[in-house]
């Protein structure tokens, strides 16, 4: 991995696109790579749509050092944003036994059953690392892709401060 001078952020999920709510984990990004000497050239909120985030994903990556992509890593059919990315860099998902242990800890720790469709967050792209998320059942994937980084992190806040800080 090269130094990392440019960083693009990507802001996924149709509730963004409304005026309801607001995306402060591109504010909260933006300052912290700031802090670190990274200059953000872009940023993007785009909505649940496989294609939508496919070309804006790709268009970023081909920019810059370094993209965030925040949100859709959730359980649901929504939250594409862990199979769009992998699918984008050609890297194959399977499940990481680790991630799955640790999500299905959570929900024992809550004494109930671990819902089948959570199993979805345990894809791991070939070759990622695995962050840990103490808030909540997604982690939190960094890809090294030829020099380029790519990191994806959970849209809840109080998820996503903590992960970015850790990492």
């Amino acid at each position: 991995m090269g130094p990392i001078r440019r960083a693009e952020i990507v802001a996924v999920g149709s509730e963004l696109l409304t005026a309801h709510r607001l995306d402060t984990n591109s504010l909260f990004l933006t300052g912290r790579l700031n802090d670190l000497g990274i200059v953000v050239r872009s940023k993007a909120v785009v909505g649940d749509d496989r294609d939508d985030l496919a070309a804006i994903f790709r268009a970023a990556h081909a920019r810059a050092d370094l993209v965030i992509v925040t949100g859709g890593l959730g359980p649901t059919d929504d939250d594409l944003t862990r199979e769009v990315v992998a699918g984008e860099l050609g890297l194959p998902l399977s499940v990481q036994a680790a991630v799955l242990a640790s999500i299905r800890e959570r929900f024992d720790r809550r004494g109930v059953s671990m819902p089948a469709i959570n199993q979805r967050q345990a894809m791991v792209p070939q070759g990622a690392d695995a962050l840990a998320n103490p808030n909540g059942t997604a982690p939190g994937l960094w890809i090294d892709v030829a020099g380029r980084v790519v990191v994806l992190l959970p849209g809840p806040p109080r998820e996503l401060q903590p992960m970015f800080e850790a990492a």
